[in-house]
């Protein structure tokens, strides 16, 4: 089997992700009453964990050299042995390896959430959640799937594009198989064979926002909002940065960033155990030296939506 076969056939999976339609999921007029009725104490519970998550990170590798939370995406990671390996090689005590939490970009956005409808201790709540999570699951784990959910809950869609005059730019710069260059990178997903697949998830910033601007539409996602977080440059605009709580996404789901007042917390699921990045935090300010989301050498995160919590 060729090269291209063999990618076409293992992109197959990603591009059913892409084209996910989690429409069979409906939330009640009652189900989405009993959200807004604890829309504070779930919003005000989900961002003290994300800011809670961050300083044990941190606060953990200051005293052993390795973070509480592993990428659970890392094929390094995915066993007790491999973990406890690092641990060695850092000389922190074996104990800490079963301290140690798998933990990826929309695996904190849904921890941090769960904590927050728990909370409300309301069953039907509880009960809604897992609904919404397992057709998240279902559908890839996708960070676009997960913001339709919040929006049948009363949230509101932005979408997010600091700079569409660098849309075709930035399409060029992405990596993609029609450049015909070897998938060199580490994307994070791999065949059968160990070979790296091209995400598709990737460039197309051009495509997605004359979408948004023609139709409301980000893939499957009906935008509420195309104007406060479009054509900010440097300054996102302080009707965003108040907003107590939020969950972006880049690449079409393929990274999902929480935060809170301007402030993003995103985990990584590819990362070194014993690299502090594990866990970032920085100003929402895609563009900026330091601004979040926080870019890799191939995953430059330009675009995208947004979903923001009833006020």
């Amino acid at each position: 089997m060729s090269l291209a076969v063999s990618m076409l056939i293992a992109l197959a999976p990603l591009a059913a992700f892409a084209q996910a339609k989690p429409a069979d999921l409906v939330v009640s007029p009652a189900e989405q009453a009993l959200y807004l009725k604890h829309n504070d104490k779930i919003i005000k519970t989900a961002s003290q964990c994300i800011e809670d998550t961050y300083k044990t990170h941190l606060d953990f590798f200051k005293k052993y050299g390795v973070s509480k939370f592993y990428g659970d995406r890392n094929p390094t990671l995915n066993t007790r042995e491999k973990r406890l390996q690092i641990v060695r090689q850092v000389g922190a005590p074996d104990s800490v390896v079963d301290q140690m939490e798998g933990i990826s970009c929309i695996g904190l956005t849904r921890k941090c959430l769960k904590l927050g409808i728990e909370a409300t201790q309301e069953p039907a709540l509880r009960a809604l959640w897992e609904r919404i999570d397992k057709n998240v699951i279902a559908n890839g784990t996708s960070g676009v799937v997960l913001t339709q959910h919040l929006q049948k809950l009363g949230w509101k869609v932005l979408y997010w594009n600091p700079r569409p005059d660098l849309n075709k730019e930035w399409d060029a710069e992405d990596p993609t198989l029609t450049k015909g260059k070897p998938v060199s990178w580490d994307s994070g997903v791999k065949d059968s064979s160990g070979q790296n697949i091209y995400n598709p998830a990737w460039g197309m910033h051009e495509m997605r926002y004359q979408t948004v601007m023609k139709k409301d539409l980000y893939y499957t996602v009906k935008i509420d909002d195309k104007k406060t977080l479009v054509n900010f440059d440097l300054s996102p605009p302080e009707e965003f940065t108040s907003a107590p709580f939020f969950v972006g996404v880049a690449h079409a789901g393929y990274h999902v960033f929480p935060g809170t007042y301007g402030q993003v917390i995103e985990a990584h699921s590819m990362r070194r155990l014993d690299s502090i990045d594990n866990l970032e935090a920085g100003p929402f300010n895609p563009l900026a030296e330091g601004g979040a989301p926080m870019w890799t050498k191939i995953e430059k995160y330009r675009s995208g939506i947004l979903a923001l919590p009833p006020r």
